[in-house]
């Protein structure tokens, strides 16, 4: 099963629950699991400015996170993270966030920079990109290290890419690309809700 396949089927009615509280929701038909997510228009025609600047990482952090996005989910026949603008979104989400939040995702991408310095001798976004996949597939799953038959703490890598791919799976989903690849067909109702127009009183 192809890599989106995977991020397809595990988010299917549990994407976006970190971020849906966070932003003003149109009504209307969206698909199971992302109804509550979908960003407000005026919050995607920011995020789509030809003069965006990120409001919480900085311009490396914010290229690492592009390069880092589109690897975890490419362009194919659809499109992939970036063209989703999911780097940009994942910096509204973390300006608002807890320290905390923002500490673990910064302390993820700066993991990922670390290993790649002490491997490659550059930072991950200079790497060919033969080379930034085989340093995902090095983190990508869970393992051990063993070193004269005594076995050693837990790789950790695997925990930080697993936070970095959450943020982006959950990003990219709660995007309109992301949303129509679930099957929205980007239609919408309109109007406001009615109250009762029935006269309390005759009703006593």
């Amino acid at each position: 099963m192809k890599r989106r396949q995977v991020l397809q089927s595990s988010l299917l009615g549990a994407v976006g629950a970190a971020v849906s509280s966070l932003f003003p929701r149109r009504s209307g038909a969206l698909p199971p699991g992302a109804r509550e997510f979908r960003l407000d228009e005026d919050a995607s025609r920011e995020l789509s400015r030809a003069a965006w600047k990120p409001l919480f990482l900085d311009e490396h952090q914010n290229e690492t996170l592009i390069v880092l996005s589109d690897l975890v989910i490419p362009e194919t026949d659809t499109p992939g993270a970036k063209q989703a603008l999911v780097n940009r979104f994942i910096d509204l989400l973390l300006d608002v966030e807890t320290p905390d939040t923002q500490r673990s995702f910064l302390n993820s991408l700066a993991y990922l920079d670390g290993l790649s310095i002490k491997r490659n001798r550059t930072a991950f976004v200079h790497l060919a990109r033969d080379a930034q996949l085989e340093l995902l597939n090095l983190i990508a799953y869970p393992h051990t290290l063993n070193t004269w038959g005594e076995q050693a703490p837990e790789f950790e890598g695997h925990a930080h890419f697993n936070n970095l791919k959450g943020w982006i799976s959950r990003a990219f989903y709660s995007s309109e690309i992301g949303m129509r690849e679930l099957g929205w067909d980007g239609s919408y109702f309109h109007g406001d809700l009615q109250g009762c127009s029935h006269n309390p009183a005759e009703h006593q």
